[in-house]
């Protein structure tokens, strides 16, 4: 599967930058991961092909295991790509939301959109790992 994943501008912070790092290299095992930053997304409207997850304080908190059962559905169903959008401290607007084939919150607590990239690679790394079928420390 090819992951492009869009956040609003390149992680400033150092830690964030090598953290993103890590995950991208670790996920080179089992997925195809681009992240190519935007200034906005004003206008921006992903291949009909990909399935849109949009990270949004307004979304459904999910379970890494739920994620990980959707990501291998989609799999199953034929879809190769998955677009990934983050929004800045405004978010994402209505338009790109009302696109979305799901709309993911990390809880209801605020997390600048740096580190809410981070927590997303980890939890893609997860998704992957758990799909390939490596123990889940939670089972």
């Amino acid at each position: 599967m090819h992951w492009t994943i869009h956040p609003v501008g390149k992680p400033s912070f150092s830690w964030v930058r090598k953290g993103v790092e890590e995950y991208e290299k670790r996920l080179g095992r089992y997925a195809k991961v681009s992240l190519k930053p935007v200034k906005g997304f004003e206008g921006f409207s992903p291949s009909s092909k990909a399935k849109l997850i949009v990270l949004d304080e307004r979304g459904e908190g999910h379970s890494t295991k739920d994620l990980a059962e959707t990501v291998q559905r989609w799999e199953d169903s034929g879809c190769r790509e998955v677009v990934v959008c983050l929004g800045d401290a405004d978010g994402v607007g209505e338009a790109l939301r009302q696109q979305a084939d799901l709309i993911l919150s990390f809880g209801p607590q605020t997390l600048m959109h740096e580190l809410a990239l981070l927590v997303w690679m980890e939890q893609l790394y997860r998704i992957h790992t758990l799909n390939a079928g490596h123990p889940y420390h939670r089972e």
